[in-house]
């Protein structure tokens, strides 16, 4: 028998009872809807997060970066205090 997160199916069974004592036959819908929403919420952040690093890459042996390090003028002389 497969075990979901190492934990049986007596366990499981008990959590569940445990979670209707507490909260109520007519929470838990509203309890685990609010969590799936919220798992959803995380995802889709993560994903818009992932696409913006993606896209806003620079490719370090990009022609235009190579170019724009020879055009620049390196500064020798720095007057210090």
């Amino acid at each position: 028998m497969i075990n979901f997160l190492f934990i049986s199916i007596e366990e499981s069974f008990f959590i569940i009872f445990i979670a209707i004592i507490i909260f109520g036959p007519k929470k838990i819908p509203d309890i685990a809807r609010n969590m799936g929403e919220g798992i959803r919420y995380l995802k889709n952040a993560k994903n818009k997060i992932q696409n913006e690093i993606n896209t806003n890459r620079i490719d370090p042996f990009s022609e235009k970066k190579q170019k724009s390090i020879k055009k620049s003028k390196i500064c020798s002389s720095i007057k210090r205090n």
